[in-house]
């Protein structure tokens, strides 16, 4: 009889948006795997999710067969700062390169080129991403995406409230990703002058520079005291930035509802995962984030094709160029980072990061996956893979890491009632996969669709790569010396030419022929020294050093149609 009054009511005429039948629905509650369910859409929102129902539905209904597909809850970002870009730009308080491209340039690249990175999260899976510390300028931009079709759900606090400002950050007005909390009541004005910007909730910076941590985390506690409860006063969460035991623990005292790190600086004792537990703290451990300055500034960061694929051209070849602009500045940072002391406190801090994660897991601790996406080295949208690799590496069990990065996500910001689920009542926020999730992190790049509020979107077609970008994206994994990558944005019958009109080669498979070189030349390295950009047709003038003593030059002119490389002449 269970099934009787359903079928009943969904027998009549529904203004259905979306009917999704015969897929494999992965409930992440109760984490089980649903084979042949029927998932309706309406409005946006979730309205049924059982097997075995017919349905009576008007014209205009997009019907899903998900036969031998996976439907999951959207994938969530749960730390992401869009006040950074990902690229060597991103953090001038780390490696200061403003004479090369000042801050207001890189800040205003941020701004305009928000909702390409928004497009590669969505073509990702990752339907929501948390933004843990923006400004007063972006959260008056996040209301803009909320219409968007091909934007994930946004969820962003203002400007970090903390007690030490970077000197690079400072007399930004609007757009400085910083509060100086000097007193508890200028905090609690802090707090309240974000709440007219439909802020999401309050993020709080908790650092520490006396040399004795305890006593500058409790000096510095009436503060952060003051913030969360201004906060919840105003029935907002409060996210807290704490690496060390101490000012975790204290913030966790306080009543911080989200620690946006892993404790870093010693082994977390048993008292310390009950008090996360008791409190329900959500906490997202970002375990490659600082690894990733070390590899960049140290000369050594290796994209994978799917970075190369997935992330913004710019702020990948502003990686890749690396040891430029300056390379004075980066020998001494090379030097550094390289050193056999640094080296030993990278691997003694990772050592207690994963120790720390296996503890909160397995002592029952919300544990949200999120990536610290912005900063210099960690991109948008492609960082999440490399995140969940390292989590899984951790220990983290397949199911740990589904529940970690859906449903946890939505529990960080108190909203798991609303997202984060396939279940009835909750936004149709999921992505279809042709394989099973649970089997190995690649299935998650195996998207069929991706559903935003009921809108069924083909992954392929999110981002909009202009011709600029099209030619960047070869030539970062020319640099890269990645041969897949190279290939992708080249059409298949792509021409070659000496320029005038000397035909060289045509098709994608002559050119992986002729391109072999590229994991040959370990050396090899194409510097634009200038281009041109009209219309469809990208003009690079080139410096190729890598194969003699002495580096080559040429002129490269790309042909773009129908979003791929259709011609390339050469002239040298």
């Amino acid at each position: 009889m269970r099934l009787l009054l359903p079928l009943l009511l969904v027998c009549q005429t529904l203004p259905a948006q979306l009917l999704i039948k015969n897929s494999t629905v992965v409930d992440i509650e109760k984490k089980k795997l649903l084979p042949g369910y029927t998932v309706l859409v309406q409005e946006g929102k979730i309205t049924v999710v059982d097997k075995d129902i017919k349905f009576k539905l008007p014209e205009g209904t997009t019907i899903i067969d998900g036969t031998g597909q996976y439907l999951t809850p959207g994938f969530t970002d749960a730390h992401v700062h869009f006040f950074q870009s990902g690229g060597l730009y991103a953090r001038p308080d780390a490696i200061d390169l403003r004479k090369y491209r000042p801050y207001a340039e890189e800040i205003s690249w941020t701004h305009n080129h928000m909702d390409d990175l928004l497009r590669r999260y969505l073509s990702a899976g990752i339907t929501s991403v948390i933004d843990v510390g923006a400004s007063n300028n972006f959260l008056r931009q996040k209301d803009s995406f909320t219409s968007k079709t091909w934007a994930p759900l946004v969820r962003m606090t203002g400007a970090l409230l903390t007690t030490y400002i970077p000197a690079p950050y400072k007399n930004l007005g609007d757009d400085s990703p910083f509060t100086e909390m000097l007193t508890e009541e200028n905090t609690r004005k802090a707090v309240r002058d974000q709440l007219p910007l439909n802020t999401d909730f309050i993020k709080i910076w908790y650092i520490v520079t006396d040399p004795d941590v305890e006593k500058g985390a409790r000096k510095n506690l009436p503060l952060v005291q003051a913030a969360i409860d201004e906060a919840h006063k105003n029935n907002k969460r409060v996210a807290v930035h704490a690496t060390e035991r101490i000012t975790a623990q204290l913030a966790v005292e306080a009543g911080a509802d989200f620690l946006v790190h892993s404790v870093d600086d010693e082994v977390i004792s048993d008292a310390f995962v009950q008090l996360l537990k008791q409190k329900k703290t959500v906490l997202c451990p970002t375990l490659v984030v600082m690894g990733h300055y070390g590899k960049v500034l140290g000369d050594h960061y290796h994209f994978s094709t799917d970075e190369l694929n997935l992330a913004n051209p710019e702020t990948i070849g502003s990686v890749l160029d690396y040891p430029w602009p300056d390379t004075t500045l980066a020998k001494t940072y090379i030097k550094s980072v390289r050193s056999p002391m640094q080296a030993a406190r990278e691997k003694t801090a990772d050592s207690i990061i994963t120790v720390n994660l296996q503890k909160l897991v397995n002592g029952g601790v919300i544990i949200a996956t999120g990536t610290d996406a912005g900063n210099t080295g960690t991109q948008h949208a492609s960082s999440y893979f490399i995140e969940l690799a390292a989590m899984q590496k951790a220990g983290m069990t397949p199911w740990q890491l589904l529940e970690a990065s859906t449903i946890n996500g939505a529990k960080a910001m108190g909203q798991e009632k609303e997202w984060g689920s396939i279940a009835k009542g909750k936004w149709a926020n999921m992505v279809l996969l042709t394989a099973n999730p649970l089997d190995s992190l690649a299935n998650w790049r195996r998207i069929s669709k991706v559903i935003q509020k009921g809108v069924v979107l083909d992954p392929g077609s999110l981002i909009v790569s202009s011709p600029e970008y099209l030619v960047q994206q070869q030539l970062n994994a020319y640099n890269a010396h990645d041969l897949e990558a190279f290939l992708a944005p080249y059409a298949d019958e792509v021409e070659l030419y000496e320029f005038p009109d000397k035909l060289l080669s045509k098709g994608k498979d002559s050119m992986r022929k002729d391109y072999a070189f590229l994991s040959k030349v370990p050396k090899l390295y194409c510097k634009i020294q200038k281009r041109i950009i009209q219309g469809n047709m990208v003009i690079d003038h080139e410096e190729v050093s890598g194969f003699g003593p002495k580096p080559m030059y040429a002129v490269a002119i790309y042909v773009i149609e129908n979003g791929k490389i259709s011609k390339v002449y050469f002239k040298q």
